[in-house]
């Protein structure tokens, strides 16, 4: 009945430590000796389990310049396994491809899609991921993936039949390239709506930008303006999600909860509804376009960043006065204008912050500058 933490030991040890000073785990297993060869019953714990209950923890990127967990619950999870038996066909005999890491929420999917339904779970290997995508091997059917690892593939060709994109905007070329032969569909959803809350349906070529389609697993959509006034169809507005799968908040942080779970005036009393951020516009057939971010947060070859958090870091660089980070070309810039008299270059303010943050959360270039623009 408790909740799990994954934890990537890849990460800096000052990320670990913070992940877990704050989350204050009540077990830590470090060691598959500890779970193979442990004296643990084997009988039935009798748990009584309310789908209330947290079923597990997720970091994502912080604002504030430290990353916040995100709780979610079980109340999401049978829904979300009965989509992926009916709209992606997955069932005994299926093949799943676990491509995401344990310390995103996307690996979540990976094993619910599989374990829930009979299916196998194929695990990629953990230095060359995309090797897995066109091994013939391994039989894989099924594989959720950003579409930025699609466009790494070049000209190799997908041994799975159904093709799922999510984590960050599909362009209509990745869909010319990849939909034909194939079942492929284009997902949404924040980590604090239990991995999914849209999915397109199946996607073909020439249909122009792909949707993230229409709500899934009993969730709930609008699109609202800044007074929670749902706007018309075509008309860009913010996305909120409501739903049971929603997350109960973030670990510890009642404040930001609230301001994230706002009550939700097109449901019952006590629904609440997630502010996602996202802007998105309603489509005549119904489904849901992405149209951009709503603050500062970006998508970087998947991954959920908060600039804000990648510039404390860099501002913590004892040469450091200012600095800005910005997303372009699908990598992370970082813009850093030093102290008086201070010399700092690009290798030291990178090793600086691999010492503090995941590996994609690092900038691939820095530029120094004077003086930070103010337009």
């Amino acid at each position: 009945g408790a909740a799990y933490l994954p934890v990537d030991s890849a990460y800096p040890e000052a990320r670990i430590a913070y992940m877990l000073d704050d989350a204050r785990p009540a077990l830590v297993v470090d060691d598959p000796a500890m779970v193979s060869e442990g004296d643990w019953p084997e009988t039935d714990p009798q748990v009584a389990l309310d789908v209330r209950h947290p079923a597990y923890v997720i970091y994502t990127s912080g604002s504030t310049g430290r990353p916040k967990g995100v709780v979610v619950s079980h109340a999401g999870v049978s829904r979300l396994a009965a989509v992926q038996a009916d709209r992606l066909g997955v069932a005994a005999g299926s093949r799943v491809l676990q491509f995401a890491s344990p310390s995103f929420d996307a690996s979540f999917w990976d094993l619910c899609s599989a374990l829930l339904t009979g299916a196998a779970l194929v695990l990629a290997p953990a230095d060359t991921p995309l090797d897995a995508l066109t091994d013939p091997g391994l039989a894989v059917t099924h594989v959720t993936l950003p579409p930025s690892a699609l466009a790494a593939l070049g000209d190799a060709e997908l041994t799975a039949s159904t093709l799922v994109v999510a984590g960050e905007a599909c362009s209509p070329e990745l869909v010319e390239r990849w939909a034909p032969g194939r079942r492929m569909i284009n997902a949404y959803g924040p980590t604090e709506t239990t991995v999914c809350a849209t999915m397109s349906d199946p996607l073909a070529p020439g249909t122009g930008v792909p949707p993230i389609g229409r709500p899934v697993a009993d969730f709930r959509t609008y699109v609202l303006d800044e007074r929670l006034r749902a706007v018309p169809p075509g008309v860009t507005g913010e996305l909120y999600v409501a739903g049971p799968g929603l997350a109960r908040g973030y670990l510890g942080r009642p404040g930001l909860t609230a301001g994230r779970f706002t009550a939700c005036p097109f449901g019952p009393a006590g629904a609440r509804m997630y502010r996602t951020g996202d802007l998105v516009r309603r489509r005549a057939d119904g489904e849901l376009e992405y149209a951009g971010r709503a603050d500062q947060q970006v998508k970087v070859r998947g991954f959920r960043i908060e600039p804000g958090e990648v510039e404390a870091a860099l501002a913590a660089h004892p040469a450091v006065a200012q600095a800005a980070v910005v997303a372009r070309d699908d990598r992370l810039v970082g813009y850093v204008v030093p102290r008086p008299a201070a010399a700092v270059r690009p290798p030291e303010l990178a090793a600086h912050l691999r010492e503090r943050l995941p590996d994609y959360l690092v900038p691939s270039a820095f530029v120094l500058l004077d003086v930070l623009p103010l337009t």
